[in-house]
């Protein structure tokens, strides 16, 4: 106990010279009673979405953890960067080669593998559970031709992330910690107002939004966002094959590693959520 003071200024001066979110957050929730072993330590989710109302697949994801490994994730992943020499990572970037990525990334197979690993590794070690929710466009589009969930082009987000954000607190309640949970959405999605609005009916507060620059853990949540709703996009394709359907498992093996809620949301889970919401049909 008597070191609590000085720890606590020494990651002071830490957040001063590399400013950390995961940090900044357990000395403002916690205040006097932080310290790098807390018991008490809030648990804390992150959450990024991958494609548009425009899409044929839209995905939001993302993963919950304690502060204290988020703190760890931030300095291994930011580690893992560094050495790259990339400061924010975006999946869609490295998957095209452009910003970051350009120089020195395309047609680098083993440079690209061993990145990407090491990332997987990274978030595989220092998160609880996964948290997604994968909506097939076409499917929505359909339904709500025939029950009225809205005409917002930013409902297909909205819907997504609402559900990210139930079965999150429902996991929380089994786990009597929902109130000691706080959980970030990536900013600027098409659908934020919607979702906002949304969320705010149900749970009488507002979603809160950051950046990837702001958040180091958005962009874990964006890797898992992207390869989830890539995997989808494939597997609906009419020349989806056995053989695909294998490589696209063992491109997202390091996701299924990690316990999960949630899951793909097409035409019968639909319909059936409208029946039991009772949504009026047009």
């Amino acid at each position: 106990m008597s070191n609590a003071p000085v720890n606590r200024e020494a990651r002071i001066r830490g957040v001063r010279r590399r400013y950390s979110f995961s940090e900044h957050l357990a000395m403002s929730v916690l205040l006097s009673r932080y310290s790098g072993r807390a018991l008490m330590v809030p648990f804390s989710a992150y959450f990024d979405a991958s494609g548009t109302c425009d899409s044929q697949v839209l995905t939001v994801a993302g993963f919950v953890s304690t502060v204290n490994k988020w703190m760890r994730f931030e300095k291994e992943w930011t580690s893992i960067l560094r050495r790259e020499g990339i400061k924010v990572f975006h999946m869609t970037d490295f998957v095209s080669s452009k910003r970051e990525f350009a120089e020195g990334w395309k047609g680098a197979t083993e440079r690209r593998r061993v990145f990407i690993s090491d990332l997987a590794t990274c978030i595989r070690r220092n998160v609880n559970k996964s948290f997604r929710s994968t909506l097939v466009v076409r499917d929505y589009k359909k339904v709500n031709a025939v029950f009225n969930f809205g005409n917002s082009p930013g409902l297909p987000y909205a819907f997504c992330s609402l559900m990210c954000a139930y079965t999150l607190r429902r996991w929380a309640e089994r786990k009597k910690a929902e109130k000691r949970l706080l959980y970030y959405f990536e900013d600027g999605d098409k659908g934020k107002g919607d979702f906002e609005r949304l969320h705010q009916r149900i749970y009488h507060t507002s979603p809160i939004f950051l950046t990837k620059e702001q958040s180091v853990p958005l962009q874990a949540a964006d890797f898992a966002a992207w390869k989830l709703k890539t995997a989808v996009q494939e597997a609906i394709k009419p020349d989806h094959s056995f053989e695909k359907g294998v490589n696209l498992l063992r491109s997202i093996e390091v996701l299924k590693a990690i316990p999960k809620d949630g899951g793909v949301i097409s035409e019968p889970v639909l319909l059936k959520l409208s029946e039991r919401f009772q949504f009026q049909r047009r």
